[in-house]
């Protein structure tokens, strides 16, 4: 009941705040027009701030999305903009005077992902910003290869899924998916039908409906303090026991000829093993509370700057959480323009980042990882790791960086609207550790690829990326920059 209320109450400031009326109604314009002390680099580039559209506009389009644990999906998402006047003390400065952005999503895989947002940097002319969000985020094929430094391992199977045949080691996943298709004996006391298929083993149902607030300071030109409130309601379902159709050992799986269940997941093993907690989900009530310098000239597509973060999180029964742990996440970011006489638009920008997570976390929060531009889960998939599935590597200690140029080939208008394309090749590396004591410089998955970006009226990102690694070949059409 105490969670059920503090959703109400929050969710009511929410629709308050991301009530367009309230805004971008004239009485926003009416608050203290002296800009506080910011460092210069934040401002816009002359070019860029020629082009930035003023007052009210939208950016509505058809979501198109290709990912290899969510699917291929569809959807919308609209975004409210508001930009001001070229006047407004702050108006060099921000990507957007205030966005409310809503969205409805859903996969051919079941994924839904739907949310509404608010963001308003400097608000009411102010040195604070605000954030806040609530969305439901279900994902009936979330990944989950263990906890810990084990993870790193190699992808291995057994020929045609079947006990005692030979066994391959570094694998690709395509060629381990296709082997957990093939039925193979039940495990006696784990497994009550005489046979199983293994399509299951790596997989789970993630189910979540978070709410979000957040608030930031600045301070000294580019430094930042933020506290953050984040509730959430997680419900965990298990791929044990359901019936997929699945292949035959003896006719060279050339003939799909029954329907079998899944055998015991990973999941359900680790937890019969006692090393993970949350194996149904639970009530997650976070506190907040971090340090950043950002001098970053344009949050959504950045020339230059740099952001530094460090933030921690407390989550304790005390405050209505079913679990009692800390996470500490520590991040860089950092962009600068290369030889500008020559490539005038040519960035290279790259991130670093370390998360550590203390014991008595449920399994599906190791994974997760919050920045001041918003949550990550796991190494692996699209924000961390591309070219290895998502969260393929999770542990209670995880470092990851990435590398990209972006190169901004074209700009052109289409009518009113704005619109760059850039060609975007990149590498991205990461690893995991059991503890901050086996922390090392060795031993780092990688992957590369190369992409391209679509960037709408400046502030809204279309990203299309192919990536390859030892184990996988993946292609993500999405929106914003992995980073």
């Amino acid at each position: 009941m105490l969670l059920k209320n503090r959703i109400l109450i929050l969710t009511s400031i929410l629709f308050l705040l991301g009530n367009p009326f309230f805004i971008f109604g004239e009485g926003l314009q009416n608050v203290p027009s002296a800009r506080i002390p910011l460092d210069e680099s934040k401002r816009l580039d002359p070019g860029e701030l020629a082009e930035k559209k003023e007052g009210l506009y939208v950016t509505a389009l058809p979501l198109f999305s290709s990912d290899p644990v969510r699917g291929q999906g569809g959807g919308i998402r609209a975004s409210f903009f508001f930009n001001g006047k070229k006047d407004d003390p702050y108006f060099e400065y921000e990507p957007y005077r205030s966005k409310l952005t809503v969205q409805l999503f859903q996969t051919n895989q079941g994924v839904k992902n739907h949310f509404i947002q608010f963001d308003s940097p400097y608000i009411f002319n102010t040195a604070f910003r605000w954030k806040s969000s609530l969305g439901l985020d279900y994902n009936p094929n979330s990944q989950y290869f263990g906890i810990g430094e084990s993870s790193l391992h190699s992808l291995s199977y057994r020929l045609r899924n079947q006990p005692g045949a030979s066994l391959v080691n570094n694998a690709n996943f395509d060629d381990y998916e296709a082997s957990q298709s093939f039925i193979r004996p039940a495990r006696a006391g784990s497994e009550i039908t005489p046979t199983v298929s293994d399509q299951g083993y790596n997989q789970y149902l993630f189910n979540s409906t978070t709410l979000f607030n957040g608030i930031d300071f600045t301070f000294w030109k580019a430094f930042k303090w933020v506290v953050a409130n984040e509730i959430s309601k997680n419900i965990i379902g298990h791929s044990d026991g359901k019936w997929n159709p699945s292949k035959d050992p003896i006719l060279a799986g050339s003939i799909w000829e029954t329907s079998v269940p899944n055998g015991e997941s990973k999941l359900t093993e680790d937890y019969h093993a006692g090393k993970i907690k949350g194996y149904n989900g639970g009530e997650i009530i976070y506190m907040r509370a971090g340090i950043a310098y950002d001098t970053r000239d344009f949050e959504p597509d950045p020339d230059r700057g740099v952001l530094i973060e460090f933030n921690v999180a407390n989550v304790s029964k005390r405050t209505g959480s079913d679990f009692n742990y800390n996470k500490l996440f520590f991040q860089t970011k950092f962009f600068y323009k290369l030889f500008p006489s020559v490539f005038e638009e040519l960035v290279f920008a790259t991130r670093g980042a370390l998360g550590y997570t203390s014991s008595g976390a449920p399994f599906s929060e190791i994974r997760y990882m919050w920045s001041l531009d918003g949550p990550m889960t796991g190494i692996g998939g699209l924000q961390t790791m591309r070219g290895y599935r998502q969260d393929r590597f999770v542990a209670p200690m995880v470092g990851f960086g990435s590398a990209e140029l972006r190169w901004r080939f074209v700009t052109f208008r289409i009518g009113e609207q704005l619109f760059t394309m850039s060609l975007v090749p990149f590498v991205d590396i990461g690893r995991v550790w059991n503890s901050e004591k086996h922390l090392n410089l060795v031993g780092y998955k990688h992957s590369y690829g190369s992409g391209l970006r679509i960037i709408w009226n400046q502030a809204t990102v279309i990203l299309l990326d192919f990536a390859k690694s030892k184990e996988d070949t993946q292609m993500f059409l999405d929106f914003s920059h992995a980073f």
